[in-house]
């Protein structure tokens, strides 16, 4: 049988019917970070103030990640939240006000940026990374999707809600290059996650089968070597304890003056 294949946030999507019902689980994780030894900083590699830039997934704010970024404080990071009230506007004025913001912590610090994207953040952060990889240090997404977008019917329908109360371009004019945004205007992302990944940028995916919302095929890197698979929700992947031990130890693998060689990503 054909796959229904529609719209989310102006990117071509299939919907699957995934088990969203475990995503409730999710303050479970929170939980078990609150009281792990990584959450203390124990047995992890400490940073010397390498900045690093959150982004949070559709329909968050830079408050859903608020908790990583006082971690990534805590072991040594400059960290940044991207300045997204919500991510629920145009994808592509959303990558402008990403690349915009680390080209500005890029001069600011002097040094390369990490940036870490959860959910359709992650997505974001990949395209501003073809776009200017002399701006990037390391691209971590988490549950993100990479290739063919395969998510939760629910999540297709709110993307559609949402589309149908952004303001059109004749009550809100927001001209970009050639074109005006609408809430599904996805050009200039769709065309950087159609060009390979810089080579210079290591890259992780952190992925989970568990996953209630993302399809883990959508978010597995064609690249070998680069994906990490943990056992979490989708929404718990910016609370899970291994997820956390796993970008701190990625990131510490990374020298932000001078990104060459991706690190050896393995699976849990």
């Amino acid at each position: 049988m054909a796959e229904n294949h529609t719209q989310y946030c102006g990117l071509a999507a299939t919907p699957v019917n995934l088990p969203i019902w475990r995503e409730v689980f999710w303050p479970a994780e929170w939980l078990q970070l609150r009281t792990s030894p990584v959450y203390q900083g124990v047995d992890i590699p400490k940073a010397d103030g390498d900045p690093a830039v959150l982004v949070p997934g559709f329909l968050a704010s830079d408050t859903s990640l608020l908790e990583m970024h006082g971690w990534l404080e805590r072991i040594g990071y400059d960290a940044y939240t991207c300045g997204f009230d919500r991510n629920l506007d145009c994808p592509d004025i959303l990558l402008a006000k990403l690349l915009e913001k680390v080209e500005n912590v890029h001069t600011q610090t002097g040094r390369s940026v990490h940036i870490i994207g959860h959910s359709l953040g992650g997505s974001l952060a990949r395209g501003a990374a073809i776009q200017h990889p002399d701006l990037f240090a390391h691209v971590i997404t988490l549950g993100s999707p990479l290739r063919d977008l395969r998510i939760h019917p629910l999540m297709v329908g709110l993307a559609r809600i949402i589309e149908r109360a952004t303001p059109s371009p004749n009550d809100l004019p927001r001209r970009h290059e050639d074109h005006l945004h609408t809430g599904s205007c996805s050009l200039q992302l769709t065309r950087a996650m159609q060009q390979p990944f810089p080579p210079r940028i290591p890259r992780t995916s952190i992925y989970s089968r568990t996953d209630g919302i993302v399809d883990w095929h959508s978010s597995e890197d064609v690249a070998p070597g680069v994906n990490i698979e943990v056992k979490a929700t989708h929404v718990g992947l910016i609370f899970n304890r291994e997820v956390y031990r796993e970008i701190a130890r990625l990131l510490g693998s990374v020298d932000p003056a001078e990104p060459t060689q991706a690190p050896v990503a393995v699976t849990a």
